[in-house]
């Protein structure tokens, strides 16, 4: 019996330093790219990390590169981001980063703006490529306890018989565009520690607070499945998409979802919307789903 124990034990601390060991790189690269946010500026920033097919929004969703090659200007000031969290798949392929924002003008310091990112990495080539960025942004929060925080991570599961998470995320979309609703979908499909991310709210964290949120939005619709790319134990989706805010309207946005596979099924571990506040021409094409 003890050495059942013992031999648990290692096994344990084996697939703790592996999944250390996978998050290690994704950390670094997160690093690397703050230090030339900091330093360059967001178009040197964004064109050395970005993947040649990268999603960006502006607000709509236009590839990454295209913009900031056609973009004669950024908005002038100091952008910073600070990572709190990072995740990777099981085999180290697919990886996303979430934390904090802020944009400083530089004609109007004082107008400080603030809010989260969550940036999705995919391997090319050995290195971590952007391959997705999204962005909140909401009044400066004065409490420290509506600031971002982190639930301690929790691994996935192996997902050795391949379950692809096509199911999963079409069934959370059709129960979100149903009478059921957006709120019983994360209900039934979000994980007990998922992080909702919206603008002008503050970050919110766990299964029952973010019900409570979606469950405000009516006639939620999302039009089209934009992309979905899945490998080993995590995937991701993004949708454009619309629903009626009884606080404030009809809103028009971008939806990301992550999902991780855990106790044999598929559950969002983030979910981000991001309004679309003005018009820029989408120059993205519609991307085919993918699996690996």
């Amino acid at each position: 019996m003890r050495k059942a124990g013992i031999l648990l034990f290692a096994i344990f601390l084996c697939s703790t330093a592996y999944a250390q060991s996978l998050l290690e790189p994704v950390y670094e690269t997160q690093r690397a790219f703050e230090r030339v946010l900091a330093d360059r500026g967001a178009r040197s920033a964004f064109t050395e990390f970005l993947s040649d097919d990268a999603v960006i929004f502006r607000p709509e969703a236009v590839n990454g590169r295209d913009f900031l090659r056609s973009a004669d200007s950024l908005p002038d000031g100091t952008v910073n981001r600070t990572v709190h969290f990072a995740d990777v798949s099981n085999n180290g392929l697919l990886a996303y980063t979430l934390g904090e924002w802020t944009f400083t003008p530089k004609a109007r310091p004082k107008d400080i703006r603030v809010g989260e990112y969550a940036t999705v990495w995919s391997k090319v080539n050995g290195r971590y490529k952007a391959i997705l960025d999204i962005e909140v942004s909401h009044p400066v929060l004065e409490r420290a306890e509506d600031r971002l925080h982190i639930p301690k991570p929790r691994g996935g599961h192996s997902n050795k018989q391949g379950w692809s998470a096509t199911d999963a995320t079409m069934n959370f979309l059709r129960m979100s565009m149903s009478k059921a609703g957006l709120g019983k979908a994360y209900d039934m499909f979000a994980a007990e520690d998922v992080i909702l991310l919206r603008d002008g709210l503050p970050p919110i964290v766990g299964r029952g607070l973010a019900e409570d949120e979606t469950e405000k939005y009516a006639a939620v619709d999302f039009p089209k499945r934009v992309a979905q790319f899945q490998t080993g134990d995590m995937a991701y989706t993004w949708n454009p998409c619309s629903y009626a805010d009884s606080r404030e309207g009809m809103e028009k946005g971008n939806c990301l979802h992550i999902w991780k596979f855990r106790d044999k099924k598929w559950f969002i571990l983030l979910g981000v919307f991001a309004k679309v506040t003005n018009t820029v021409k989408p120059v993205l094409k519609e991307a085919a789903g993918r699996e690996h």
